[in-house]
């Protein structure tokens, strides 16, 4: 079951998320054109939090953006928030209620300077 009508109002932020379409051989992924971004609803918050990465590095979580529905999303899209920063994407989680997977959170890093 997704997200219920009444909680919408809460995701006042806008977010794009695009796709990635290949990877060079030093990692860095590029990513399908502009026009091909999807843009959800979302909730940000602020929250650092020290955790592991999928490879097992220490991480600096600086907050979550919880996306209204559920998306499929995993740590090599590119994130963009509606100020046009571009935080890395550390991790994602699908909650689940009695019905299935029910909103979409994102976990994000600091900024690259």
């Amino acid at each position: 079951m997704a997200i219920e009508s009444a909680f919408r109002e809460l995701f006042s932020e806008t977010v794009t998320l695009f796709a990635s379409s290949a990877q060079d051989i030093y990692g860095k992924y590029t990513y399908v054109a502009a026009s091909a971004g999807v843009t959800a609803s979302a909730h940000l918050s602020s929250e650092r939090e020290l955790l592991r990465d999928p490879d097992g590095r220490e991480v600096v979580q600086t907050g979550k953006v919880y996306l209204y529905g559920v998306f499929t999303v995993d740590e090599t899209y590119k994130l963009v928030l509606a100020d046009g920063t571009e935080p890395p994407i550390i991790g994602v989680d699908q909650p689940y209620d009695q019905n299935g997977p029910h909103h979409t959170v994102i976990r994000i890093g600091e900024m690259k300077r």
